[in-house]
Parts: structure tokens; sequence; C-alpha cells
């Protein structure tokens, strides 16, 4: 552990400055495959499923306009 008061940094500035770039590099990596599979089994699901998509977000739209308007 990271003594706050001996150092004079934060808890996040201590657990980051132990992370080199090259593990800083691999995480976005990891972080952008993650992305990519998320946003690709996104679009899969619309296209078999666009009524209940378009459903879905005219419901979203109502939840959001009737909490607005408050």
């Amino acid at each position: 552990m990271v003594d706050v008061e001996k150092t004079g940094r934060g808890f996040g500035a201590g657990i980051l400055g132990d992370v080199t770039s090259q593990d800083a590099q691999q995480i976005v990596e990891q972080t952008k495959q993650a992305v990519d599979q998320a946003v690709e089994q996104v679009s899969d699901f619309i296209r078999e499923k666009p009524i209940a998509c378009l459903a879905g977000a005219l419901a979203l739209g109502y939840v959001i306009g009737k909490i607005a308007s408050r």
C-alpha cells in the first residue's frame, strides 16, 4: 500500500505509478478489442431483431421524456 502522507500522492497515483507503458498499451489494446466485440454483438442483435430494438428505443425515449418533464 502507498502511504499517502509520506509520498504526497493519492491512492490512484500510487497504483498507476506501478503500471509500465507496455502494460498500459496492453490494457488499451484489450479494451479496444472488448469494445469492438461489444459493438459487433450489438450490431448483430439489431440486424436480427430490428422491431424489438425500435420498440425498446421508443420506450426508453418515453421514460426519459417523462422524467425530464418533471
